[in-house]
């Protein structure tokens, strides 16, 4: 009884984590990055300074701006599932973007997630002896969230 109550708990489990990680898979296909022309009578700003991280050789400033002169080529506007493998693939995304257009670094100007909802998955087990019946069962509720960022793209001035 143990091991057959073991065994089924094993796949019960095996199965909804093939599930969820399925799900996680098919809504990275729903992310989308555009690139807008920048268009302004003056294209080219001073920073004052901020914070910044390297990703894949570009600079990527996560508050305030380059201490120096730059122009801004454009903006990147991005939308994408806001679960672990489509974020970790966010900055990296918008780097390439960034190069495809002739950028030599990002300033994230926002970045917002939101709650679109709930996934929930559920499985339970009955057994029964004689007049006896056990049952077990399980579930998981996860949020959706969806992350809107917007960045822009910009190239330093001499």
């Amino acid at each position: 009884m143990f091991f057959r109550t073991f065994a089924v708990h094993i796949t019960l489990e095996i199965t909804m984590r093939t599930l969820l990680l399925l799900a996680a898979v098919l809504l990275t296909a729903c992310a989308t990055t555009e690139f807008r022309t920048f268009e302004a009578r003056s294209k080219v700003f001073e920073g004052a300074g901020g914070t910044k991280v390297i990703v894949d050789g570009m600079e990527v400033w996560e508050t305030g701006d380059p201490p120096r002169k730059f122009k801004v080529v454009g903006v990147i506007d991005d939308q994408r599932p806001g679960g672990i493998i489509p974020m970790a693939q966010l900055r990296s995304d918008i780097v390439k973007k960034a190069r495809e257009v002739g950028g030599e670094a990002v300033i994230v100007l926002n970045s917002q997630s939101q709650v679109t909802g709930y996934h929930s998955a559920g499985s339970a087990t009955a057994t029964t002896y004689g007049s006896s019946t056990t049952a077990t069962g399980s579930s998981v509720s996860m949020p959706v969230r969806r992350n809107i960022s917007r960045f822009a793209v910009i190239q330093y001035v001499q």
